[in-house]
């Protein structure tokens, strides 16, 4: 991007979020161009070398689906549309067929498409332009493959992206409906990668407010012929909401965490600004607030200045019972007071000095809310907030930013290394910081919450066999939250809730001695896999997202 591009659109920011927020974006900005300059300077970090693609085309696969690419193209420049065409037709993985459904107003596509002599190109041109949904959709009704995948007319795929599609549907077991991977972005028609996207794993409360999972999309026909194709109700946003029907029909979800797509820059893409195809953002607000009717949660759901990012309101609409539990009497109380009076609510509290099991099952609440004195939640709300996250029976944990009292984050949510370490996500930050792809400041899963501050579900407390109060605080942690994910309930860190500690230093990350080593005989193989919240391209030894330095 040109001095004149930058100042256009640093003008532009500047309108769009005033002086102070500018101030910030801009300090995070150079910290996007320092991880640019990293992600640039090592591509052999994030890209397989020529032996390995020459390896990978030799692999033959136990199970090797066909699979169809499905482009909808319309009046596609020649050099971006031959460099599509070229990273497909020369993937490793060559079972595959590419599927062009052409909307264009002229022969421009079909003269391009005819200068390669390959019989896996299956093209058609369309009687009219349709739009991207209608125009897929076309696409899709020419596919033969057991697995299709989206590819936008002006993007590239990686040479080694089906290779990895087909490796992971061979390793998954059972096998995904849906997989998608880590993206990037290039400039122009030039190779000058850029912004990696680093994802978490399947992120059911971060997907409700972005559609972080976009490309690389890779799905089954059983899946399509469950959801049913794109829905030209939603263009802009189709893929997103494609996405969230893909979930509500039962989809099966993974994440293969490497650059396997690379979305094209340009003056008149979405990526490039924002706000040249505001219809797609309001579309998507539409497809999230419909998703989350056929799921019969009631929500407000809004768009950000953050364009693609969403703010979602649950509203609660059922009968709760809540006991605050504190280490202070006075605190509870005080607790108890500043909640007031809200309706279908009913709220006790009670005193309990140290974590303890049988203060908790003593307590008759659907909710437990455990209270250290030293944690105050900013807002009026906080508990009217928290409790909307529960209504639906999966969540069974909920906490906030824990910020200290000049707002500077201390954790949103804890990650797990490989190795058994717990770091706090967005530790140091500034509270005001959007972080790495926008993730400190959207609510979302993560796999572990402080006990000093956090509503917890009795029920999922209970199926997950309560706290090992044996445990030193940040073990029980640990084990605790990895005991309820794998009785099928969610934790969430809800970034819009913040939680002031008044600690003079909040305590450690380590365990006591000992503790790490039990807990990776019982939890080591989960924990090999990554965080889910994390991606293994960023550091693992801390939370800050990053990126991973080979030795």
């Amino acid at each position: 991007m040109d001095f004149r591009s930058q100042a256009s659109m640093g003008l532009s920011l500047l309108k769009q979020y005033g002086v102070r927020d500018f101030y910030y974006r801009f300090r995070e900005w150079c910290e996007f161009r320092e991880r640019n300059k990293a992600y640039q300077a090592h591509p052999e970090f994030y890209f397989p070398s020529g032996r390995e693609l020459e390896a990978q085309r030799g692999k033959r696969w136990e199970y090797a689906p066909l699979i169809s690419i499905v482009v909808p193209a319309y009046e596609t420049e020649e050099a971006f549309l031959r460099q599509l065409l070229d990273s497909v037709l020369g993937q490793t993985y060559s079972h595959l067929e590419l599927c062009l459904a052409d909307g264009s107003r002229t022969d421009k596509v079909e003269r391009v498409v005819q200068s390669y002599a390959d019989s896996r190109i299956v093209y058609r041109r369309l009687e009219k332009n349709g739009g991207i949904s209608e125009n897929t959709n076309c696409g899709f009704a020419m596919a033969s493959g057991e697995y299709l995948a989206l590819l936008d007319h002006d993007d590239v795929l990686t040479v080694n992206a089906l290779y990895e599609m087909v490796k992971a549907l061979n390793e998954a077991s059972p096998r995904p409906d849906v997989i998608y991977s880590d993206e990037d972005k290039m400039v122009g028609d030039s190779k000058a990668y850029c912004d990696p996207s680093f994802k978490p794993d399947y992120n059911e409360e971060l997907l409700r407010r972005n559609n972080y999972i976009c490309h690389f999309l890779l799905f089954s026909r059983e899946i399509l012929e469950k959801a049913g194709g794109l829905d030209s109700a939603y263009d802009g946003a189709q893929d997103h909401e494609f996405v969230l029907r893909c979930r509500r029909n039962g989809a099966r979800f993974c994440h293969i965490p490497k650059i396997l797509y690379h979305w094209r820059v340009h003056p008149s893409s979405t990526a490039y600004d924002p706000g040249s195809k505001l219809y797609a953002y309001e579309n998507g607000k539409k497809a999230i607030r419909d998703y989350l009717k056929s799921q019969g949660v009631e929500a407000k759901v809004e768009l950000t200045k953050d364009l693609g990012v969403y703010r979602v309101a649950y509203l609660r609409n059922r009968n709760m019972r809540v006991a605050i539990l504190s280490d202070q009497k006075e605190y509870a109380s005080l607790l108890r007071k500043a909640v007031g009076t809200p309706q279908n609510l009913e709220v006790a509290c009670g005193h309990m000095p140290s974590l303890s099991n049988q203060a908790i099952q003593a307590v008759e609440a659907d909710y437990i809310v455990l209270a250290k004195h030293w944690m105050r939640p900013a807002r009026r709300d906080w508990l009217e907030r928290l409790l909307s996250f529960c209504q639906e029976g999966r969540i069974g944990a909920v906490t906030g930013s824990i910020a200290t009292p000049k707002g500077v984050i201390i954790q949103n949510g804890m990650k797990v290394s490989r190795e058994g370490k717990v770091s706090p996500l967005f530790g140091g930050l500034p509270g005001i910081y959007r972080g790495y792809c926008h993730r400190a400041d959207i609510p979302a899963n993560v796999s572990t919450l402080t006990l000093d501050f956090v509503l917890l579900s009795k029920k999922a407390w209970e199926e997950a066999g309560m706290f090992l109060e044996k445990l030193s605080p940040r073990a029980q942690e640990v084990d605790f939250f990895a005991r309820m994910r794998a009785c099928g309930y969610e934790a969430v860190c809800d970034s819009e809730v913040k939680i002031v500690c008044h600690a003079g230093q909040p305590r450690g990350y380590d365990m006591e001695p000992g503790e790490r080593e039990a807990l990776k005989e019982k939890w080591g193989a989960q924990w090999e896999q990554g965080d889910m919240a994390y991606n293994p391209n960023f550091q693992d030894g801390d939370g800050r997202f990053t990126l991973y330095r080979k030795k």
